[in-house]
């Protein structure tokens, strides 16, 4: 009896299980929901600009520190002159600050400020030295932390780094005109691709007497660093309208993500021989003018470590600066003397006053320089070489 009654349970488990197992088949997992990825500003800024893409061709690039990167830029005298604010001052500032001046050195643009904000501002060469700053307010508030301006030979068209909601991330390169008629600069344009990308694109200058423009950017670059792109300038600008490029060809262009890319878009060659050309005029200058302290009569020095004092590397540091305002200062007076020559009798009756100070600070100056360089030589001449 027993028996018989295990072999019925059994059966019936058997009949069961195909009905079980059926019905949990026919269970539905629920479909996953589509993640939707939000475009951030910055990306969809992108998006707009891409299709106006400048094509420009990109010559070469030079990594450098991002410390001193103005130093490295050989623009010709016709270009202006960019400078640091300690250098151009004299005196020093709590972040980097960039200062161009004109080639006919009258009109000077420059940032100030500090770690918590900049500003952008100008200033004029008058009769009686420069005048008093004046800060480029019409730019707006939504160009956070300007910094080094470039102003073109035009004498209109304005450059300048800020960071804010007009940036692809960090700071952007942006453009602006000056409005005669009000005295004003119009409100600035965020200056594109390639020009510009997520990274720090610091600075721009064109260099029209060579066809050579620059452009620094610690785009790909580790910290502490920037890379010089060197390119030839377009005017008026050029796109790819017309053109059979991809999109994904497009956004290489755009982001530059290989120069020799775009070495199809005119003679590398030849530009390359011109940068070449200014790049060796320079250094010659800088090696024949920039270190050649005399110490006595059998030594002289040539680089910093050379100075076995502290205290001398920190004097030649202020002879070197104030060295460097002597020339400015000598500059400014070949340049007033030239304007004397033909200005009128009033004109020149108040440029003489001027050009009077400025000689006499010159001289001042000239007196500060002998007397460090005689510090300098008697601290070395006393160690033991």
């Amino acid at each position: 009896m027993k028996t018989k009654n295990i072999i019925t349970a059994l059966l019936v488990l058997a009949m069961a299980s195909p009905a079980t197992a059926q019905k949990r088949k026919s269970v539905k997992k629920a479909a996953p929901k589509p993640v939707v990825v939000e475009e951030t500003p910055a990306e969809r800024l992108f998006k707009t600009m891409l299709p106006a893409t400048a094509k420009v061709l990109f010559i070469d690039s030079v990594v450098v520190e991002k410390d001193g990167f103005l130093s490295q830029i050989p623009l010709s005298k016709e270009a202006g002159t960019i400078s640091t604010y300690e250098a151009f001052f004299n005196r020093p500032a709590q972040v980097a600050l960039g200062v161009f001046k004109n080639e006919f050195g009258d009109r000077c643009y420059y940032a100030d400020g500090d770690t918590l904000a900049t500003a952008l501002y100008s200033i004029d060469f008058l009769g009686n030295g420069w005048s008093k700053p004046r800060e480029l307010t019409e730019l707006g508030g939504d160009y956070q932390s300007p910094n080094y301006p470039f102003l073109q030979a035009d004498g209109t068209t304005l450059f300048f780094a800020a960071k804010g909601d007009n940036s692809l991330g960090g700071y952007d390169i942006f453009m602006t005109r000056y409005d005669n008629e009000n005295a004003r600069f119009y409100r600035p344009e965020n200056y594109g691709l390639p020009f510009n990308s997520t990274a720090n694109d610091y600075f721009i200058a064109f260099d029209e007497v060579n066809e050579l423009g620059y452009l620094v950017s610690d785009r790909y670059q580790p910290e502490g660093q920037v890379c010089i792109y060197i390119f030839v300038p377009t005017f008026p600008r050029a796109n790819f309208d017309g053109e059979d490029v991809s999109t994904e060809q497009l956004r290489r262009y755009a982001k530059l993500n290989s120069i020799s890319e775009t070495w199809r878009f005119g003679d590398r060659q030849t530009a390359l021989q011109r940068y070449q050309g200014v790049s060796s005029e320079r250094g010659q200058h800088q090696s024949a003018n920039a270190f050649n302290f005399v110490i006595n009569d059998n030594l002289v020095y040539h680089k910093m470590t050379d100075f076995r004092s502290p205290q001398s590397r920190e004097l030649y540091q202020k002879y070197a600066t104030l060295s460097a305002t002597i020339d400015t200062d000598e500059r400014t007076l070949s340049l007033q003397r030239d304007k004397f020559a033909n200005a009128s009798a009033r004109e020149q009756k108040q440029m003489r006053e001027a050009m009077l100070r400025l000689e006499n600070k010159v001289e001042e100056a000239q007196k500060q320089l002998r007397q460090l360089a005689r510090e300098i030589r008697y601290i070395e001449n006393r160690i033991k070489q």
